[in-house]
């Protein structure tokens, strides 16, 4: 499993979104489909340069499937 952070165009890969919809997600409410997003390791660089936890990202995809589903945690 991989255990470094990732960047926004890998994290939107891997959440299998776009990264300008991830962006905007971002920028402008911090939640997708009413999951709050997984806070950058560092929130002071660009949003370009911000990077991710690993572990944290999954624990995302996995709460943001759930939601899909209907699912409550």
């Amino acid at each position: 499993m991989r255990t470094s952070p990732m960047t926004l165009p890998e994290m939107a890969r891997y959440l299998g979104i776009s990264p300008a919809t991830l962006a905007c997600a971002i920028c402008n409410r911090g939640t997708l489909e009413k999951v709050p997003l997984p806070a950058a390791v560092d929130d002071e660089v660009p949003l370009s340069r911000r990077c991710w936890a690993s572990q944290e990202v999954r624990q995302f995809r996995q709460a943001m499937m759930r939601a899909r589903r209907g699912e409550v945690k």
